[in-house]
């Protein structure tokens, strides 16, 4: 229990009565201040005379900014000068600095203002002097809490000299209040402003953050990143030990035994930001393997507002939705090109989970039914793994679905050999399967295709002719030339058309733009094959490489022969028609003769 003194004269013999006070905690959101009640108890003169030389006054100082300085600003100096000065003319004893140079007003987290109010608890302040109220804080509850309640409570007189706050003077500002709530307006106004400086910044590209692994600061210019090659060299083998099959586990498994630095370790060895010294600088986590998958940023894009602040006055962040986020292309090097990064994210989405008895498969997550549409699922009998429709499995009673049931050895024999044929009939005929692929595209919708830029163009000229109708009809209304009724019946069908013919042109430039997207698609799968010359073996690398999803038929029954279709879609086209090599010789000569009579 902590005691205190106070003093109190009554009547004409200014009899002298001496006052115990009881100290009860008051816990308020930024530290703990006393309350005090009185109750009267004796104490020697002796006894006040020495507390009243051990109390002082708390001259309290605080400047807001955004990066941190070294020393003090001459703005905190120019304060403990006038605070200084204003207690050696008004007679204030024992003057002590309390000093927060670089921290928020908008809460009470400060070292120096905690160690006020402990100086307060243990009853060493009995006055508590600022400049002005916004220099002891911008949360107008808070501060009318303290020089209202608080303090007052506690036996201790607050004084805001510029604005006129004296709580142990009847002249004391009664306007106080809203001095209080205008310094709160200021530091929300001026969180509005920075936010729309980062959003403006963020949307051009600048980058808002630090770099994350694999990438540096640019030394010319700070908003820029520059790719940290030897950090690039692991994102990049993250990324093909994902291609090759392996999850997060597996992979910090492989860069811990390779003794391979975490991105924390890292920074610290090369003195990079400010970064804590690990025990373990080896022990990546799975979390973090699985964030450098997902980033964007290692294709080269940008993303900016990935999370806010709940309100200017808290620092708690919460993520911000997908779509309210900003994704800006090209704007530093990539260090994973694109189409790796999309395989990478389909591996993720169908992570392979192994069955009970620990066994897991290429296939896992890449096989569909093709009658419900439901995955097949990984299972094991008799030493065989095999896979059957998940629907089925739930349903078998029902009868849902049919088993569609396949080996995966024999499933494996199956993909194989059609990789190993289609990547033969790349390599051979790659201009007949540029056509061909091309032609049955986009052959028969060219004439489509132009008739709908056509269309594109002549909407876009009749929007402006409504808008130039719009116009001409409002001026004929305000001249009186036209009645309102008229007006609004004419304006109403403008904007309806215009809206339609909105939407009309939107959906034209998509089809048009899916048209460039299928001819754009065939070049990539056939920088994908360019990759390889042979296939030999089926492994987790080559089968995400070139296919997107298997589909799988139902066992049947031909001329006393089992059979089973599998659809094999690969990697952006889709299922390709495969020709045998004779019909791959008619068209090579086909397209030589075609060519030859168009150059003639």
């Amino acid at each position: 229990m902590m005691m205190g003194i106070g003093v109190m004269t009554t009547g004409n013999n200014r009899q002298r009565k001496n006052y115990r006070f009881k100290a009860l905690k008051f816990k308020g959101r930024c530290g703990t201040v006393p309350t005090l009640h009185n109750t009267v108890s004796a104490v020697g003169k002796e006894s006040f005379m020495k507390r009243q030389q051990e109390e002082f006054t708390a001259l309290y100082c605080r400047l807001s900014q955004d990066d941190g300085r070294e020393g003090e600003s001459n703005s905190i100096v120019n304060q403990k000068e006038y605070l200084m000065k204003y207690a050696k003319e008004h007679g204030f004893p024992n003057p002590k600095f309390y000093v927060d140079d670089g921290y928020t007003g908008t809460n009470f987290d400060r070292p120096s203002f905690k160690e006020m109010s402990s100086d307060i608890e243990k009853g060493l302040v009995k006055t508590v002097i600022v400049k002005d109220l916004s220099r002891f804080g911008r949360n107008y509850i808070e501060v009318g809490s303290y020089s209202e309640i608080i303090y007052p409570e506690a036996g201790v007189r607050f004084i805001a000299i510029m604005d006129n706050v004296d709580t142990g003077s009847l002249e004391s500002n009664e306007f106080a209040a809203f001095t209080n709530l205008f310094n709160e307006w200021y530091p929300k106004s001026t969180s509005k402003k920075v936010k729309e400086v980062k959003k403006a910044k963020g949307l051009a590209g600048e980058h808002l953050g630090a770099p994350p692994y694999g990438y540096l600061r640019n030394p010319d210019d700070k908003t820029r990143w520059l790719v940290d090659e030897e950090a690039a060299v692991t994102v990049r083998r993250i990324f093909s030990l994902c291609m090759q099959g392996k999850g997060v586990s597996a992979i910090t498994t492989a860069l811990w035994e390779d003794k391979v630095l975490t991105p924390s370790a890292y920074k610290v060895s090369k003195r990079i930001g400010v970064a804590k010294k690990s025990e373990c600088p080896y022990n990546w986590e799975p979390a973090t393997i699985a964030s450098i998958l997902e980033n964007v940023t290692y294709i080269g894009v940008t993303e900016s507002f990935k999370s806010t602040r709940l309100g200017f006055k808290s620092r708690k962040r919460i993520p911000t939705a997908k779509d309210r986020r900003a994704y800006i292309e090209d704007a530093h090097a990539p260090i994973i090109d694109r189409d790796m990064w999309e395989k990478v994210q389909m591996i993720r989405e169908n992570k392979r989970r192994p069955t009970k008895s620990s066994v897991t498969s290429i296939f896992s997550g890449l096989l569909y039914c093709a009658d419900c549409g439901a995955k097949l699922s990984l299972a094991t009998a008799n030493g065989y793994a095999h896979f059957r429709c998940s629907m089925y499995k739930r349903t078998s009673r029902a009868k849902e679905c049919t088993q569609h049931y396949i080996r995966e050895d024999a499933l494996k024999q199956l993909v194989l050999k059609q990789l190993q044929q289609f990547l033969s009939y790349l390599q051979q005929f790659e201009r007949v399967f540029i056509r061909q692929q091309i032609d049955a595209t986009l052959a028969e919708r060219r004439y489509e295709l132009s008739a709908k830029q056509k269309q594109i163009v002549k909407d876009e000229k009749r929007i402006k002719e409504l808008d130039r109708l719009f116009r001409k009809i409002y001026e004929d209304n305000v001249n009186g030339k036209l009645n309102d009724e008229r007006f609004y019946k004419l304006s109403d069908g403008y904007e309806a058309e215009q809206e339609q013919l909105k939407q009309e042109i939107e959906a034209l430039t998509a089809e048009v733009s899916e048209a460039d997207t299928e001819a754009t698609n065939v070049s990539r799968l056939i920088a994908v094959t360019k990759k390889y010359t042979r296939i030999d073996e089926l492994t987790p690398e080559v089968l995400n490489a070139f296919v997107d999803k298997i589909v799988i038929h139902e066992r049947e029954k031909r001329d006393g022969k089992r059979t089973q279709q599998i659809d094999i879609y690969y990697s952006y086209v889709g299922i390709v028609d495969i020709p045998t090599d004779e019909e791959m010789r008619e068209m090579e000569q086909e397209y030589m003769q075609r060519t030859t009579r168009q150059t003639a």
